[in-house]
């Protein structure tokens, strides 16, 4: 007995990979031998071993209990009930309700046992108390909740706190009600009606909230209906953040609006997906366009637009030779308009006069946070007033384009002229967008 004993020890003691379950189930095994043959102090030793391979291993409840209670019995063999006690106490600590089995242990274990457990549950409830006036003070209401609903009805001192708990929620409440926070405001409410259920005035103002909250939520349901209706999508997106951070998105107002969303954008992606198959490429703009127009949020319908085609391979129609007789070139009028030619960019951006930059929300900023800065390439048609139309964005961004393009199109120019006169230009536009500022 004693080889195997010493051997487990070394097992035990190697700086190896954490103890098998089989390892530690043949110590426990031998621990129990050695305890039944009154070998207490070689039981302990090795209990002990055991004990503190243990300790650092995540999970492994039933072994650590079973390893601390043959510790408290081999303890209470050896006359030590202090300590017999502690690893008691540690049973009681991974398993407070874990029971001893009155038949089959003496009435000294049984008292040592059940000292040990008050005097736990006395330690634990007094960590709940010092926790649940650390959610108070900070004005942590679900955790309160969370730990008064797990252990009040174990622990008198954290339900002792009830009362002033519930008044702390309700002046919280009031506060937030008084700020028109009224969403913050019932939950405040309903939680001091949980702790106390005959505090009046929580149910008074919280009744009163139900009110204003349902009532603000017709309202705006109402202006966004009207904002979205209007393809004003600036003020409906608002409308939509609004009405998804009440009661945090779960009401059936934000799920309606959610749908429609959904289903104005499928149709928008749809259409993509159609124009995808011709050689419209006004067409493909404008739709890019609707996609950074509708959008509530930037990372809204992303399984939606991950159906668009992209890149969206355009048919080209099949050229055909055609043999034409040769014509002699009609003389060309004095005043007939001349045609515009393609400028450098640099060169062009020289005689710039006006410049828009984007208006970037921080919405689309955080969402391309990680992106660096980004480089738009525009197409564009500067007119002989030095007026700028837009005229593509083949790499772009389709929740960019429309900011880039409305701002781009308010540029000036000075006049470019030739030897022919004041002329229109064709040019690519860099466009360098700081996402990080």
């Amino acid at each position: 007995m004693f080889q195997i004993a010493f051997a487990l020890l070394t097992v035990l003691q190697s700086p190896a990979p954490p103890a098998a379950a089989a390892e530690i189930k043949d110590a426990l095994v031998h621990a129990e031998a050695l305890y039944y043959g009154a070998r207490f102090g070689e039981s302990v030793t090795l209990l002990t071993k055991v004990d503190d391979a243990l300790s650092s291993e995540p999970g492994r409840i039933p072994e650590k209990i079973e390893t601390k209670l043959r510790l408290a019995l081999a303890n209470i063999g050896l006359n030590d009930t202090l300590k017999a006690k502690a690893y008691f106490m540690g049973v009681y600590a991974l398993d407070p309700d874990y029971a001893i089995d009155a038949q089959q242990f003496s009435p000294k274990v049984l008292s040592v046992a059940t000292d040990a457990r008050t005097e736990q549950a006395k330690l634990r409830c007094s960590a709940a108390q010092m926790e649940g006036r650390k959610f108070l003070d900070k004005g942590e209401t679900p955790a309160f909740l969370d730990l008064f609903r797990s252990l009040a009805s174990k622990c008198t001192v954290l339900a002792a706190m009830a009362p002033e708990a519930a008044e702390a929620f309700y002046r919280t409440g009031l506060t937030s009600y008084k700020r028109g926070e009224f969403p913050a405001a019932l939950s405040h409410f309903e939680a001091a009606m949980t702790l106390s259920p005959e505090h009046e005035l929580a149910r008074e103002y919280a009744d009163l909230t139900h009110g204003k909250l349902q009532f603000g939520e017709e309202q705006l349901m109402a202006q966004w209906q009207r904002n979205f209706e209007g393809k004003r999508f600036a003020a409906a997106a608002a409308d939509y953040r609004q009405i998804a951070a009440n009661n945090g998105g779960s009401t059936t107002a934000a799920a309606h609006v959610k749908g429609e969303y959904r289903k104005a954008l499928t149709a928008v992606v749809d259409n993509w997906n159609r124009s995808c198959g011709r050689a419209d490429a006004p067409t493909l703009a404008a739709l890019r366009g609707q996609v950074a127009e509708l959008l509530p949020e930037p990372s809204f319908g992303e399984d939606i637009r991950a159906q668009m085609k992209n890149p969206c391979e355009e048919a080209k129609p099949t050229p055909v030779a055609v043999v034409e007789p040769k014509v002699e070139p009609a003389p060309k009028p004095v005043n007939a308009p001349v045609a515009c030619f393609d400028m450098q960019p640099q060169l062009a951006l020289a005689r710039l006069r006006t410049r828009v930059d984007p208006v970037m929300t921080s919405d689309l900023r955080s969402y391309f946070k990680n992106n660096g800065d980004l480089v738009v390439r525009i197409k564009a048609r500067i007119s002989e007033t030095g007026d700028v139309n837009v005229t593509g964005m083949p790499d772009g961004n389709p929740m960019l384009n429309n900011l880039i393009r409305n701002a781009v199109s308010q540029w000036k120019f000075s006049p470019i002229r030739d030897e022919n006169g004041v002329r229109c230009v064709n040019t690519e536009i860099p466009l360098v967008l700081k996402m990080g500022q």
